[in-house]
C-alpha cells in the first residue's frame, strides 16, 4: 500500500448518606495513646494508602481552587488510559484492504466483512462501533505508527519508558510527575484511579495523588472513627514523624468529607448512561486489573468505573486537570481473537459513553482522552492463536477539542522489521500536543526535549 501521509499530517475529512467523625461524638471511648493507635491503623487498606498517598498537603486545591497560580480553573482536561499488556494495533485500527494483510496474519486476520470502515482502506474492529461514531462525528483521531526508536519487548521497561516519556529506561519520574514538580499547585492536580499510583503521576518531589474507584470508607464503627478523629489532631509535645501523620490522618478526614460524596455518586448513578448497554458503572468489580506484564483481567465494566468516577469529578468542578486509568489484559500469546473482541469492546463502551458524556457538558467540553499501550503485536501470529510482542501501534486521542482524522504514517506491511511494523512517530510528540494545548505548558521542560506537535488539537 502506498504512503499517503506524512508526519505531522492535518485531518482529512472522515467518512460516510454519609456521617462525618466528630470528635465530640466519641463518648464512652476508651483512652488510647495516639503511637497504639497508629500501630492498630497500619492495615486500613485503601483509606491508608490514600492517607498515604495524600501527605501533609491541604485537600482545597482540589475543589474550587486553581491548580496552577493565579488563574481560574482551566477548561482542559487530560485523561491518560492505559492499556497494559500490550494491545494488538493491527487488528484494532485494521489495514483490512491491503493484499498483504490478510496472508501475513493467517488465522488472526478479522473478517473483512465485519470492520467499522474508516475510509482509505483502513477500519475499526468490529467490537468498536462507539469509536466509529466518534470518528464519524470528527472527535476521534488515529495516530499511526507510534513508538520509539530500539523496541523494547518487556513490558515492563516498554512501559516505563511509555510513562517516564525517556526511551533510555534511565528516568524514574513521569512526564506529569515533572509537570509537578516545576509548576506551583497541589498534586491533587493530577488523579489515578486505583490502587498505586502510576509511574506517569510520580516527581520526584511531588506526587500525584490516587482514589479507589469505589466508595471510600473509614475504618472501624463509629466508636473507632471517633477516636481516628479525636487522635487526628497534633499534640505540642508529638514526636516529629507522630505529628506528620496525625497531620496525614487529619486530611484523610477531609477527603472522606468532601469526596466521599462523590465517591458515593459513581457508585450509585450513571453519569456515562451505561444501564442501557447492559449494566452501569455501579455493577462493574471495584478491584483493578492487575498491571503487572500483561495484566490479570479484571471483570466486565471496570474502566467504565473508573471513568464514571473521573466523569463526576470533573462534572463536579473538581480542579484536577489530569487523570489517569487503566485497563488490563492485553498480553494475547493465546487465544487473541475472543479476549481482544471483549477488551476492546469494554474500551469502546466506557471511552465513547464518557466522551459523549463530557461533550453535553460545558464543565467537560475540555476533555481530551489518550488511549495507549506499551507497544503493538508482531504482524504473524503464533502456534497459541495469539501475538507475540511488537513494535510500532496505533493510539487513539479523543474528544470533543479534538480534529478527527488521520496523523502519522500507516505501517507498511512490505517493509518490516524482524516482523514487526516499524514506527515512524515518536509517541512524545504526541505528549508535547496534549502538554501545549491541554495542561497549557512548554512540552520540552518536561519531556527531555523538543518533539513536533501534531496538529489533532
Amino acid at each position: 500500500m502506498p504512503d499517503h501521509r506524512t508526519e505531522p499530517m492535518r485531518p482529512h475529512a472522515a467518512p460516510g448518606g454519609r456521617v462525618d467523625p466528630d470528635p465530640a461524638e466519641g463518648g464512652g471511648v476508651p483512652a488510647m495513646s495516639r503511637r497504639r493507635f497508629l500501630a492498630l491503623a497500619g492495615g486500613m487498606g485503601t483509606a491508608g494508602l490514600l492517607g498515604a498517598a495524600l501527605g501533609p498537603r491541604a485537600w482545597d486545591g482540589l475543589f474550587g481552587a486553581s491548580p496552577s497560580s493565579g488563574g481560574a480553573v482551566p477548561d482542559g482536561r487530560l485523561v491518560l488510559v492505559t492499556l497494559y499488556g500490550g494491545n494488538d494495533g493491527m487488528n484494532t485500527v485494521v489495514p483490512y484492504q491491503d493484499p498483504a494483510y490478510a496472508p501475513l496474519r493467517g488465522p488472526l486476520a478479522i473478517d473483512p466483512s465485519t470492520v467499522l470502515p474508516l475510509g482509505e482502506g483502513f477500519g475499526l474492529h468490529p467490537s468498536m462501533p462507539g469509536f466509529k461514531d466518534l470518528w464519524d462525528a470528527r472527535q476521534l483521531a488515529v495516530v499511526e505508527g507510534v513508538g520509539f526508536a530500539d523496541p523494547n519487548f518487556s513490558h515492563f521497561a516498554s512501559m516505563d519508558i511509555w510513562q517516564s516519556a525517556v526511551p533510555s529506561g534511565s528516568e524514574s519520574t513521569g512526564w506529569i510527575g515533572r509537570w509537578l514538580d516545576a509548576t506551583p499547585g497541589s498534586p491533587l492536580r493530577a488523579v489515578g484511579i486505583g490502587p498505586t499510583l502510576p509511574v506517569v503521576l510520580t516527581g520526584d518531589t511531588v506526587q500525584g495523588v490516587t482514589v479507589p474507584a469505589g466508595r471510600l470508607v473509614l475504618p472501624g464503627g463509629p466508636g473507632e472513627q471517633a477516636l481516628y478523629a479525636a487522635l487526628a489532631g497534633s499534640d505540642h509535645d508529638d514526636a516529629v514523624l507522630l505529628g506528620q501523620a496525625a497531620q496525614s490522618e487529619s486530611e484523610l478526614l477531609q477527603v472522606h468529607s468532601q469526596l466521599g460524596p462523590i465517591l458515593d455518586r459513581s457508585a450509585t448513578t450513571d453519569p456515562l448512561h451505561l444501564g442501557s448497554a447492559g449494566g452501569s458503572a455501579a455493577d462493574a468489580p471495584q478491584g483493578l486489573a492487575i498491571a503487572e506484564g500483561g495484566g490479570g483481567r479484571a471483570g466486565a465494566g471496570l474502566l467504565a468505573t473508573q471513568l464514571s468516577l473521573v466523569a463526576n469529578l470533573i462534572l463536579a468542578g473538581a480542579s484536577s486537570q489530569v487523570y489517569s486509568c487503566e485497563l488490563g489484559g492485553f498480553d494475547t500469546h493465546t487465544d487473541q481473537a475472543p479476549t481482544q473482541k471483549a477488551l476492546l469492546g469494554e474500551l469502546d463502551t466506557a471511552v465513547s459513553a464518557f466522551v459523549d458524556a463530557m461533550a453535553h457538558d460545558p464543565k467537560g467540553r475540555g476533555t481530551v482522552v489518550v488511549v495507549y499501550t506499551e507497544f503493538g503485536r508482531r504482524v504473524g501470529g503464533n502456534a497459541s492463536g495469539g501475538s507475540d510482542h511488537g513494535w510500532a501501534n496505533a493510539l487513539f486521542v479523543a474528544g470533543p477539542p479534538v480534529k478527527g482524522g488521520w496523523y502519522g504514517q500507516p505501517p507498511d506491511l512490505a517493509k518490516l522489521s524482524d516482523g514487526n511494523a516499524v514506527y515512524t512517530t515518536d509517541f512524545r510528540s504526541v505528549y508535547a500536543t496534549v502538554l501545549g494545548q491541554v495542561v497549557g505548558v512548554d512540552p520540552s521542560r518536561f519531556l527531555q526535549g523538543s518533539f513536533p506537535a501534531l496538529s489533532f488539537l
